[in-house]
């Protein structure tokens, strides 16, 4: 049996229209046209979620909460000039500040209202609730702001030091990437316990052995204490399943997405302590 190829001339004179590909540039500006209605896609979402988080961080607070906040973040200043020059400890408290006014910008874009804004030395800072979130993915997003938000002023400072080589700026972003991995810890108290509920409570058995290990090689009754408040924290967490399992109906997209978020920002922050305490080693040499 004879085969038959059809040719734009065949085809036009079986009376179709004559086949012709498209030009180059034609190619080109119709890539370009589906590349902008992607990007412009992106932008859209990008834009309406950062909408969402246009609020007030401190909405609702008043004389009582800037002033437990601000004395607070004296008494944290002080603490740490004792055993830091001045400078190098504002720029960390302020590093320690963004760090909690991030959690406190996604309680409020989730309808949450704050409560307090305290800063602890040696330890960090805490924002608390006057609402509990309303699902385990809700919390992980309160948790991972944080950390987000720290990061991005650490690297802003880093960035000074690159235009200044000024040693103080590489120190800050140093104290900064580490505070900041060290909250991501899957420790109940600690930013990475909220975040590990929505991905997995297994990470917690991470957490808390490194936290005994710790406890046994140094241990000191900050340390203890701190034990026995995520020890209490994840029994809380254990009878709050039982109790009301629809706060950890997670679907597997949004475990995903966290689990993705979190993993990546504990890399990026050890990959940037590392580089910058090493930078620090060397100029200190």
């Amino acid at each position: 049996m004879d085969s038959t190829s059809v040719t734009p001339e065949s085809a036009a004179e079986g009376g179709g229209a004559p086949l012709k590909r498209r030009g180059f540039f034609a190619r080109i500006f119709a890539a370009l046209v589906i590349a902008a209605g992607v990007v412009k896609a992106i932008l859209f979402i990008a834009v309406d979620y950062m909408r969402g988080l246009a609020v007030n961080p401190f909405e609702g607070f008043g004389l009582t909460q800037f002033a437990v906040a601000g004395v607070s973040m004296a008494l944290s200043i002080a603490a740490y000039a004792t055993k830091a020059p001045l400078p190098l400890v504002i720029g960390f408290t302020i590093i320690i500040l963004i760090h909690e006014i991030g959690h406190a910008v996604v309680i409020r874009a989730k309808g949450l209202r704050t409560g307090m804004m305290v800063f602890i030395p040696f330890i960090g800072g805490a924002v608390t609730l006057k609402d509990q979130p309303r699902s385990a993915y809700d919390d992980a997003q309160i948790g991972l702001a944080g950390p987000i938000a720290g990061t991005f002023a650490s690297l802003i400072v880093l960035q000074f030091y690159k235009w200044t080589n000024t040693p103080l700026y590489l120190a800050i972003a140093a104290a900064g990437f580490a505070v900041n991995l060290i909250n991501l810890l899957p420790i109940g108290m600690l930013d990475g316990g909220r975040i590990s509920a929505a991905v997995t409570k297994w990470m917690w058995l991470l957490g808390g052995g490194a936290l005994i290990y710790k406890v046994a090689k140094q241990p000191n009754p900050l340390m203890l204490v701190i034990l026995l408040l995520v020890a209490f924290q994840v029994y809380a967490s254990i009878v709050r399943e039982k109790d009301d399992k629809s706060f950890y109906d997670v679907t597997l997209a949004q475990r995903t997405a966290i689990a993705v978020t979190y993993f990546f920002l504990v890399v990026f922050l050890g990959h940037q302590t590392w580089m910058t305490l090493d930078r620090l080693g060397a100029l200190s040499r």
